[in-house]
């Protein structure tokens, strides 16, 4: 086996992987980074296996690599979890390093439907710098338009090398196969996936024997730490991903108005198109002045039908007066994209659900109804679609 793991790739979709100065107009690999600890941590806890919080505050919640006199490396290994035993904590550093080439800086915009276009607007404007970060907003009401000052990454060739750190190179390289196997088929790498960023496709990457081991690899480090895991945080015990091909969706795009402007010379519409807002909160609103139509989007669809506390729960809440109140969201969108210019429309929406999530009656929401509700959201939104693929988390959790 290769001493690198290297993968061929191009984006789908614009990534995202931010900076302490709140912009992506370069690769922060810490970003991406970030994103793959998060998505390992929510594996191993689908397996069973206790994983710190590698960000708490208190470190008594976190990890610490001490090896005591008298003691083998191999022991002391031990008493920290299999995450940090991967991405490294504090006395222990990382296995592997990352490198990504052929990323290079990709105009911001977003598109939303023309009745909620100047809210939309004025929020992602606001939400990505507003004139702190060089954006423009000129005109008022219908007539506004926006501009941002930063931008994300976009590349068609990209190459991503997974280089490992120390002498277990095969199994470290393993279990990146199959992380990135999992993520790139499943969720999104990177920063703001619930905005539409971070959908790839790898072109060319690890093969089969190589991911199955680092599954097997997984499962075992799992048993190994079997002290139950923490509730409220993400697991792919109650997560689910469903990738849609969309039927006829031009009546939308073709209302679309523009936030922003598309990269110049850039065919967006032959690769994606950036809707994940108005899908994700929403395409239609009612009218405050005359009470007439309705709020449409995933957001809403849920409220309606099980209380804002559930939209809450499963979309963020970023409103709230206290700190204490706000919460990230746990359902996210991609954009509509293709894998090809002349194919279909492809979409996926994926998240996980809090154990215990109820409705306003009390009544116990499982995962499974939250994704036959998303299906039927889809099927409203865009008629005649179809789910083409739908993860299990069976086939992962059980070798």
């Amino acid at each position: 086996m290769a001493d690198i793991l290297t993968c061929e790739l191009k984006t789908l979709t614009p990534l995202w992987t931010g900076g302490a100065d709140g912009t992506s107009d370069r690769l922060h690999a810490t970003g991406i980074i970030g994103s793959l600890r998060w998505w390992y941590e929510g594996l191993l806890r689908g397996m069973g296996a206790h994983v710190c919080n590698a960000t708490a505050d208190n470190p008594d919640e976190r990890c610490l690599f001490e090896q005591k006199e008298g003691e083998s490396r191999e022991e002391a290994l031990a008493r920290i979890c299999p995450a940090c035993q991967l991405f490294g904590c504090t006395g222990w550093r990382r296995r592997f390093c990352l490198d990504v080439t052929g990323l290079e800086p990709h105009d911001l915009f977003f598109a939303a439907s023309k009745g909620v276009y100047v809210a939309a607007g004025n929020w992602l404007w606001r939400m990505f710098g507003g004139e702190e970060l060089g954006g423009r907003k000129e005109g008022r009401g219908a007539a506004v338009r926006f501009d941002f000052g930063v931008q994300a990454l976009w590349g068609e060739k990209v190459t991503l090398s997974i280089i490992p750190l120390d002498d277990h190179a095969e199994d470290t390289l393993a279990r990146m196969a199959f992380l990135l196997d999992f993520v790139v088929r499943w969720g999104a790498i990177g920063a703001k996936p619930q905005h539409g960023f971070g959908q790839i496709e790898i072109i060319e990457g690890p093969n089969y024997a190589q991911i199955e081991k680092g599954h097997q690899l997984l499962i075992s480090d799992a048993k190994l730490d079997q002290n139950g895991a923490e509730s409220g945080y993400f697991t792919i015990a109650s997560f689910f991903s469903h990738i849609y091909q969309l039927h006829s969706p031009n009546h939308y795009f073709d209302q679309l108005r523009m936030i922003g402007s598309p990269p110049r010379g850039f065919p967006y519409r032959g690769h994606y198109v950036p809707v994940a807002f108005d899908i994700r909160y929403k395409s239609r609103s009612r009218d405050f002045r005359t009470g007439e139509g309705e709020d449409f989007g995933l957001r809403p669809w849920f409220r309606k039908r099980w209380g804002k506390e559930v939209a809450h729960q499963l979309f963020g809440r970023s409103d709230a007066r206290q700190d204490d109140d706000r919460s990230a969201g746990r359902i996210y969108t991609s954009h509509p994209f293709r894998l090809r210019p002349d194919g279909p429309w492809m979409l996926k929406i994926w998240g996980h659900v809090p154990a215990g999530l109820r409705s306003e009656r009390s009544e116990r929401i499982p995962v499974q109804t939250v994704e036959n509700q998303v299906t039927a959201f889809v099927k409203e939104m865009f008629p005649g679609s179809q789910l083409q693929q739908r993860f299990n988390p069976e086939e992962v959790i059980h070798s």
